[in-house]
């Protein structure tokens, strides 16, 4: 499957920023991220695989300029270490521009949903 490019904002407070590209490989879904402190210094990318299974729920907000996805999952340290998780949820923006690919993405999620 083809990889959906994202940004998460409001990492480490605001300090750094960090984007990636997502996409379903057979049972997980991958989040490849790389992180920027102050958009000068960045990371190597790190992997991140979390079982469909494990999601307990996938919100899809479409917006003007860009789209957000919004993941929960069960339990919530299934999302630990990932840059940008907050009160256990990960919200991922996608640009307008990717919304083709965004919608194959999300195809891929709901054939796993379990609710």
């Amino acid at each position: 499957m083809q990889s959906v490019p994202f940004k998460i904002n409001e990492v480490h407070g605001g300090l750094s920023s960090a984007h990636g590209a997502a996409y379903v490989d057979e049972e997980d879904l991958v989040l490849e991220i790389q992180m920027a402190l102050l958009s000068f210094v960045k990371q190597r990318p790190k992997v991140y695989r979390i079982d469909l299974t494990d999601l307990e729920s996938v919100e899809y907000d479409k917006g003007f300029r860009e789209d957000r996805l919004t993941l929960r999952t069960r339990p919530m340290e299934r999302l630990a270490g990932v840059p940008g998780v907050a009160e256990g949820q990960l919200c991922l923006r996608f640009a307008r521009k990717e919304r083709k690919g965004l919608a194959v993405l999300l195809d891929r999620l709901d054939l796993w949903r379990t609710d």
